[in-house]
């Protein structure tokens, strides 16, 4: 791991957790027109955001409330956006894929680099395009009211769900979401089965630092004596950039045994 020293990695990662706050919004947009569009149903939204609230370790802290009312307020209207304006969006959203992908060039031992300013930006729209509608395909299954009822009726889909649901469901995700950019991003040789190895670390490492700090913010309750409301918006900016880390990491290790087996073979 001396590649993350090398290229001082804690500073890819805090680039990483800038480009993910900045794009956030243009993101989430996208995601309540396309599943408000799919579903054509008024509570996704809601849904989707309370969702994404409930997968930040933010229960013991004050201030999850106005987090919730933030979203909620800024995706007001998402569903009648235009094509011109999603493009727009998509565009902007794919900074954070941008971030991703430097994080995977500058781990690789031999120093291969990526495309040029703008094939690097039109891959990005790309892997976005491909990726955001995957990921949404995935969530709209789990936010759609119809599917959950279906659920329900069904013991035999209901056990299914409480197994496959939840926590590990969030981490089947992730690893298949990080081991899919590890691997399309690599600009020298791809292997799936280092992408994997970098996938399951990084997912690994962020779901160790989403526990700790939900223990953490349940022992101290977030310091929400001394900042009050803004103690929701203090505990996501620590554990954002601390999950970006892991995500930097992740990279590295992929690129660490991808070289590893180079060696051996």
């Amino acid at each position: 791991m001396l590649s993350f020293d090398r290229v001082a990695g804690s500073r890819l990662a805090a680039q990483l957790g800038f480009y993910l706050l900045m794009t956030f919004p243009a993101l989430l947009l996208i995601a309540v027109w396309i599943l408000s569009n799919v579903f054509d149903s008024a509570e996704v939204r809601s849904d989707l955001i309370h969702e994404i609230i409930g997968a930040l370790p933010l229960d013991a802290v004050e201030g999850r409330k106005e987090i919730e009312d933030l979203l909620d307020g800024l995706t007001k209207g998402a569903g009648s956006l235009g094509i011109v304006t999603v493009a727009l969006l998509v565009y902007s959203g794919s900074g954070a894929i941008g971030a991703v992908r430097h994080a995977v060039e500058t781990a690789q031992p031999d120093g291969a680099e990526g495309p040029s300013f703008p094939r690097s930006k039109a891959f990005d729209v790309g892997v976005t395009v491909v990726t955001l509608p995957v990921v949404l395909l995935i969530a709209g299954l789990a936010l759609s009211r119809d599917i959950s009822s279906l659920v329900e009726s069904s013991p035999l889909l209901e056990g299914i769900a409480r197994i496959a649901g939840g926590g590990p469901a969030f981490l089947v995700v992730g690893v298949l979401l990080l081991t899919w950019l590890y691997w399309v991003q690599n600009p020298g040789e791809r292997t799936w089965s280092s992408a994997a190895v970098g996938g399951l670390a990084a997912t690994g490492i962020c779901w160790l630092i989403w526990l700790g700090l939900g223990i953490w913010f349940g022992i101290t309750g977030g310091s929400s004596a001394v900042y009050g409301v803004l103690a929701g918006f203090v505990g996501l900016m620590l554990f954002l950039p601390l999950a970006c880390v892991g995500v930097v990491l992740g990279a590295h290790l992929a690129a660490s045994f991808a070289a590893y087996r180079r060696r051996l073979g």
